[in-house]
């Protein structure tokens, strides 16, 4: 079940741990996210797990994936954020290499296209404005939101891909590939000050 109840927080900043697992055989990963009110991981306030169909099927690019999956998660909940006063989110990650990338999304130019594809959808002016400062911490040993990557945890369903009736052609439902969710751009109601967002300004 989805977990958004973010209450009496007194601080203005969220932690928010991000990860995902690929299962055997599928063309699908659970990506997982989980928001810490604490630095260390112990105040869980928000959490939520969805099953979603491979940008490709290989680790690197399901991690960038991942990435954004966390930018979706924050996007969503900014708004319920905001009005408790938080204005910055921390990733959190053990991914040596995706922080590299987070941090310089040109860093290795053969996976710049899937960091472009992870934030340009959440780029001030965009439909999905991230409004929020958004930092990252020094990579962890051990991140706390892989232990939601579970299928009892998954709060949607990927859609199939559908078989045309007359030809038998397997056709992909281009709806299941991305969870779609727009607002107002919290920006234009509040007329606030563009948020810092690490490897999103270039």
């Amino acid at each position: 079940m989805e977990q958004t109840n973010i209450l009496n927080n007194s601080g203005k900043t969220v932690y928010c741990h991000f990860s995902f697992k690929r299962p055997k055989d599928k063309d699908y990963g659970l990506f997982a996210v989980a928001f810490y009110l604490d630095f260390e991981g112990k105040i869980l306030t928000a959490q939520a797990t969805r099953r979603l169909k491979l940008w490709e099927n290989h680790q690197f690019i399901t991690a960038i994936q991942a990435y954004e999956h966390a930018l979706y998660s924050i996007h969503q909940w900014q708004g319920i954020m905001r009005s408790k006063g938080i204005t910055n989110v921390m990733l959190v990650t053990d991914n040596s290499t995706l922080a590299g990338w987070i941090e310089n999304p040109k860093k290795n130019k053969a996976y710049t296209s899937y960091m472009n594809k992870a934030v340009e959808p959440y780029r001030a002016g965009s439909a999905k404005e991230i409004t929020l400062s958004i930092g990252l911490c020094d990579v962890r040993d051990y991140e706390k939101s892989y232990i939601f990557c579970r299928e009892d945890k998954v709060i949607n369903e990927v859609k199939p891909i559908v078989k045309e009736a007359n030809t038998g052609r397997r056709l992909l439902d281009l709806d299941s590939l991305n969870i779609e969710y727009s607002t107002i751009s919290e920006l234009e109601k509040k007329n606030i000050n563009k948020p810092e967002i690490i490897g999103m300004n270039s």
